[in-house]
C-alpha cells in the first residue's frame, strides 16, 4: 500500500465513444530518445511514450502490462522510470491506482517528462525524482465533441469530472490549495502549467532531484505520435481540413461512422452534418 496517502479514484467510468490522445504541446516538447539503462530482472518499470496501447504498433503502455510487471516484482520496492507526454487518461489512472496499491516503497524518476496522464501517474510515487532538464505538466482535459445536444451535455459533463480527479490527486499529492490547483490547470484557457524540476519540487510535485543513473539515448526512438494524430495531419494537408475537423473525421472513423467518411473526403464543410455517431477525443 501507498506509504502516502493518496486517494483512491474508484467508479469513474469512460464513455464507450471516448478516445484518447496526448495533447499537442505535450508532444512538441516530448523527447523520446531518453531512456534509463537497466538490466533484466531489476524491480523497475519503464512507461516511455504515449499512455495506453497503441492498437497499431508494438508500444504498450497499458494498466495490463504495469499490473503484470508488478505481479512479477511482487513485494519489492519497485522504481518507475517515466518519459510521456500522456495520453490515455483512463489508463493513466488505472496505472496510478496499481502503482498506489503496491505493498512496498514506488519511487518515481521523472528521466524528461511527465506530461497529462502520465503526471498522474508520477504522482503514485511514494518519493518522485527528477532530472535535470525533466518537466511536470499539468492541465485541464479538452476534447472535440461531435453530436447532438444530448453528446454535447455528455461531453462537458465527463470533462468536468476529469478535471475534479486530476485536481484531487494534485493537490493530494503537493499539499497544496485546491484552488491553486485548478488555477495551474486553468493556466493559459487550460492548456496549463509546466513545472521544470526546480519548480516541481518548491510546488510539491516532486521530492528529490535524481542522483546520476545510465542514461542511454535511442538515436531511432520513435516519437510515438498516435496514428490518429498523423492521419488528422495527412487530411489536414491533404483536403485543407481544419484541426478540429480532421479530428472529427478520425473519430467518426474509429466509432464506425463508415457512411460519414466518404462525404467528408469530398466535402470537409459538410462534415459535422454527414456523422451520424457522436463521438468524442479527449487530451488528458
Amino acid at each position: 500500500m501507498s506509504l502516502r496517502k493518496l486517494p483512491e479514484i474508484r467508479a469513474f467510468l469512460p464513455g464507450d465513444l471516448i478516445q484518447f490522445e496526448a495533447p499537442d504541446s505535450a508532444v512538441a516538447r516530448f523527447d523520446g530518445e531518453l531512456q534509463a539503462a537497466g538490466r533484466p530482472g531489476d524491480p523497475v518499470i519503464s512507461i516511455y511514450g504515449a499512455i495506453g496501447r497503441d492498437p497499431y504498433g508494438d508500444l504498450d503502455n497499458s494498466e495490463r502490462r504495469i499490473s503484470a510487471a508488478l505481479s512479477s516484482i511482487g513485494e519489492r520496492d519497485v522504481t518507475v522510470n517515466i518519459n510521456s507526454p500522456g495520453g490515455n487518461f483512463f489508463s493513466g489512472l488505472a496505472i496510478y491506482n496499481l502503482l498506489r496499491a503496491h505493498p512496498a516503497k514506488v519511487v518515481v524518476n521523472v528521466l524528461g517528462m511527465a506530461g497529462s496522464a502520465a503526471s498522474i501517474i508520477a504522482m503514485a510515487g511514494d518519493e518522485i525524482a527528477m532530472a535535470d532538464g525533466s518537466q511536470i505538466m499539468i492541465h485541464k482535459a479538452s476534447g472535440v465533441i461531435v453530436g447532438n445536444t444530448y453528446a454535447l451535455a455528455e461531453g462537458m459533463k465527463l470533462l468536468a469530472q476529469v478535471d475534479e480527479v486530476m485536481a484531487e490527486i494534485y493537490t493530494a499529492r503537493t499539499g497544496a490549495a485546491a484552488a491553486d490547483v485548478v488555477s495551474w490547470m486553468e493556466n493559459d484557457r487550460g492548456n496549463g502549467t509546466v513545472f521544470l524540476r526546480d519548480e516541481a519540487i518548491a510546488k510539491g510535485f516532486a521530492e528529490t532531484k535524481m542522483t546520476a543513473i545510465p542514461i542511454r539515448v535511442a538515436a531511432s526512438a520513435a516519437k510515438n505520435i498516435p496514428a490518429e494524430r498523423e492521419v488528422e495531419r495527412a487530411l489536414m494537408a491533404a483536403h485543407g481540413l481544419s484541426a478540429s475537423e480532421a479530428k472529427a473525421r478520425v473519430a467518426a472513423l474509429k466509432t464506425g461512422a463508415r457512411d460519414a467518411a466518404e462525404p467528408a473526403t469530398r466535402d470537409a464543410g459538410a462534415l459535422v452534418a454527414a456523422l451520424t455517431a457522436a463521438s468524442m477525443t479527449i487530451r488528458a
